[in-house]
C-alpha cells in the first residue's frame, strides 16, 4: 500500500492530532501518546522516535522504511518485549510526517526530542533528509541509526552519535558495475546520468568511479534536474554517443521515467543499470514486460545466505515481511529493519532499561561502536565513521518478472543476461 494510502487511513488520527498543534503523527503514537502519561507507565517501555517522509516526493520509499521499523516494533511486542537482565520491556514509536521537507525532518527530530521525550531515535530516509534530521541528533548526544541514507557526506562530518547499515553511496553502486566484469562482450564505453539531488548525483560519481576502475570510457556525462519532464531530448543525446551500457543515479521515479523514455526513442544499449528503483516492485508492477534486462545496485536480497539473532534468516526475515505487507522486501526496507535491530542488540550490550538517560545513550553509542554480529541482512559493523563496515554490494536483474542477484557469485542465483534484447524485438 502506498505512503498516502495509509495517511488516509489516519485521517481521525490526523485531525485530532492537527488540532492539538502536532502536526501530521503517526497512528501508533496517535494512539499512544494523547493524553498524560506517567512517569512510571513511561518507565515499562522503550519510547523511540522518528521523523519520516511519508508524502511528498520520497513518500514512497519513507513509508517503505516506515514499515521496516514497525514490523521490528511489532515482533519485539510480541515477544513480551527487549529481553535485559530477565525482563522484557516494550517499544512504542512516536513518529511525525516531515513532508519531504528536509529542514521540516530536522524540527521534527527536535520535537521528539525536548517535546516527547523520547528515549532514543531511529533515522528518516533520504540523504538530505538524514543529513539535518542528524544534526539535531549529534547536538543532542542522541546515537542514531539509518537504513535508508547513504550519501557519502553523512560521515564525513566526524560524528560520534551517526550510524548507517547501508555502504557508502559512491560504494554501493560498485556492485552494479562490476557485474560486467565477465559479460560477453564486455562494455567498452558508457555514459552515466543522473538526477540533480544528493544521493542520486553520488551515485553518478561511483558509477564513474568504478568505470574508470573497470577501463569502461565514460562518453557521455550529465547530471539533470529532479524536476525534468522531457526525458526523451536527454535519452535522444545520450543515444548519439552509442555508449555500451546507460548508468543512471536514480530513485524509483527516475527509473521509471528512463525505462519508458530509452522504450520511446528506440535506445538500446546493452545494458541499463540503475543506483535504485527497479528493486522496489512498483518498478515491474508499472513497467511489466518493459522492466525486463534492468540491472540495479542493491545490498540484499531475501536469497542471500545470511541468518543471526530475532529475525533468523533472510528468507524467514522476507516471509514475515509478506505475510505482514502483502509483498517481498526491498533491500531499503531490509536494511532499515536492521537498523531497527542493531539499536535493539546495542540497548541489549548495554543493558538499558526505560527511561534512558543521557548516560545510558552514551553507553548505547559505545555498544554500537563494538557491534559485530551476523544477522539476516548481513554482518552488522559500524566503520570508524559511522558507515556500514564489511557489507557487500550486489546487482540484482529483472528476470521474468522477478529481481534476481546475479553478481557476486557466492549470492547469485543466475547468471546476468547481457546484452539486453532491443525493445522491437521483445514480444
Amino acid at each position: 500500500m502506498s505512503a498516502k494510502g495509509r495517511t488516509g487511513t489516519r485521517r481521525e488520527f490526523l485531525v485530532q492530532a492537527g488540532k492539538v498543534g502536532l502536526g501530521a503523527i503517526g497512528a501508533s503514537s496517535a494512539m499512544a501518546g494523547w493524553g498524560a502519561r506517567t512517569a512510571k507507565a513511561q518507565s515499562k517501555s522503550f519510547k523511540i522516535g522518528y521523523a519520516m517522509s511519508l508524502t511528498g516526493v520520497f513518500g514512497k520509499e519513507g513509508g517503505m522504511v516506515r514499515d521496516a521499523y514497525e514490523l521490528w516494533k511489532e515482533k519485539v511486542n510480541a515477544e513480551g518485549g527487549i529481553e535485559i537482565k530477565g525482563k522484557r520491556y516494550p517499544v512504542e514509536t512516536v513518529y511525525y510526517d516531515d513532508k519531504s521537507v528536509p529542514a521540516t525532518a530536522a524540527k521534527l527530530s527536535e520535537k521528539l526530542i525536548s517535546d516527547d521525550k523520547v528515549d532514543l531515535i531511529l533515522g528518516s530516509h533520504g540523504s538530505g533528509h538524514v543529513f539535518a534530521a542528524s544534526a539535531v541528533t549529534e547536538k543532542a548526544h542522541f546515537p542514531t541509526i539509518s537504513g535508508g541514507a547513504s550519501a557519502n557526506t553523512l560521515f564525513e562530518r566526524g560524528f560520534k552519535y551517526y550510524f548507517s547499515t547501508l555502504g557508502k553511496t559512491s560504494e554501493e553502486v560498485r556492485g552494479a558495475v562490476e557485474v560486467f566484469a565477465a559479460a560477453n562482450p564486455k562494455p567498452r564505453t558508457a555514459a552515466i546520468i543522473g538526477s540533480d539531488i544528493l544521493f542520486t548525483s553520488l551515485a553518478v560519481n561511483g558509477f564513474k568511479q568504478y568505470a574508470a576502475k573497470n577501463q569502461i570510457e565514460v562518453v557521455h556525462q550529465e547530471l539533470f534536474p529532479v524536476s525534468l519532464e522531457d526525458y526523451n531530448s536527454m535519452l535522444n543525446r545520450v543515444k548519439q554517443k552509442d555508449p555500451d551500457v546507460l548508468f543512471v543515479g536514480s530513485l524509483l521515479f527516475v527509473a521509471l521515467k528512463v525505462m519508458r523514455a530509452a522504450k520511446e526513442v528506440d535506445f538500446n544499449p546493452k545494458a541499463i543499470a540503475f543506483g535504485y528503483g527497479p528493486t522496489i516492485p512498483d518498478f515491474v508492477r508499472e513497467l511489466g514486460k518493459d522492466a525486463e534486462f534492468a540491472i540495479s545496485a542493491s545490498e540484499w536480497v531475501p536469497a542471500a545466505p545470511y541468518e543471526g539473532p530475532f529475525f533468523g534468516s533472510a528468507r524467514e526475515f522476507s516471509n514475515l515481511f509478506a505475510k505482514r505487507y502483502g509483498r517481498e522486501p526491498d533491500y531499503l526496507e531490509a536494511a532499515s529493519a536492521a537498523a531497527a535491530l542493531a539499536l535493539h542488540l546495542g540497548i541489549q550490550k548495554a543493558e538499558l532499561t526505560p527511561p534512558v538517560d543521557d548516560a545510558g545513550r552514551e553507553r548505547l553509542t559505545a555498544a554500537l561502536q563494538k557491534l559485530d554480529v551476523a544477522t539476516f541482512y548481513g554482518r552488522i559493523k559500524f566503520a570508524a565513521d559511522g558507515a556500514a563496515d564489511a557489507h557487500p554490494p550486489l546487482a540484482v536483474q529483472i528476470q521474468d518478472g522477478k529481481k534476481i542477484a546475479v553478481f557476486p557469485e557466492n549470492v547469485a542465483a543466475a547468471k546476468l543476461r547481457y546484452p539486453m534484447r532491443p525493445w522491437k524485438a521483445r514480444g
